[in-house]
């Protein structure tokens, strides 16, 4: 079994993070969002199969709060949880059991570095509703690796919440889409099409003190668990 491919699996479905730079624009939207997004996740081609032994987690739950999130990944052999925190600019790994918090996963910030030149989404002119809301298409290419998001105006979180150069490595954080949440994104690369899709989306207010790590937590390093 191929275990490089499948960390990288791993990688890309956890926040549906490409290690993109933070957007330096704007938005004025008056009315940003904050709530829960829940997708489904499914992988096409012939790398596919390989990775599917593995039962990898097929479910992603998304908790957004101004400038920090959660990111429960389920549906799979392995559970994983996932939190930002704007005001310690870490994206942390949680291991719930053992009471652990991990500054960094294992190839994290190791590809942000990798990818420091700055990418764009842009617009193809495109529209596609997703589970009844009309979207726009943008298009993104890094090396020979090509994603497509499918965004509405609607759903935005503001990004002057979001530190300069942030750690957080959630897709509306990607240049061009100024803070606009996908819906739909799909990933295509030689041999393997990843599509993470809209299942349920609803604004609701959280405390801010769910988005914090317990204090009777360990905080770490890197992970290594997976």
């Amino acid at each position: 079994m191929n275990m490089t491919l499948i960390k990288s699996f791993t990688i890309f479905i956890f926040l549906l993070g490409f290690g993109f730079q933070l957007s330096a624009q704007q938005t004025t939207a008056p009315d940003y969002f904050e709530g829960t997004i829940s997708f489904t996740v499914q992988m096409k081609g012939p790398q596919a199969e390989m990775l599917k032994l593995n039962n990898p987690n097929d479910q992603l739950q998304m908790h957004i709060k101004d400038g920090n999130y959660i990111v429960n990944l389920m549906g799979g052999e392995f559970p994983k949880t996932f939190i930002f925190l704007a005001d310690s600019n870490f994206e942390y790994s949680m291991d719930m059991t053992n009471r652990r918090a991990y500054r960094f996963s294992m190839h994290s910030d190791l590809n942000k570095e990798i990818y420091k030149k700055e990418l764009t989404a842009k617009p193809t002119g495109k529209e596609l509703e997703i589970n009844g809301i009309m979207c726009q298409e943008y298009r993104l290419k890094r090396d020979e690796i090509y994603f497509t998001y499918y965004v509405s105006d609607k759903y935005r979180i503001n990004l002057e919440h979001y530190p300069e150069n942030t750690r957080a490595k959630a897709s509306f954080l990607a240049e061009g889409l100024g803070g606009m949440i996908p819906l739909r994104t799909i990933k295509q690369e030689k041999g393997l099409t990843v599509i993470t899709d809209l299942k349920k989306i609803s604004r609701r207010e959280f405390d801010p003190e769910q988005f914090q790590i317990p204090a009777d937590f360990i905080v770490k390093n890197r992970d290594y668990r997976y």
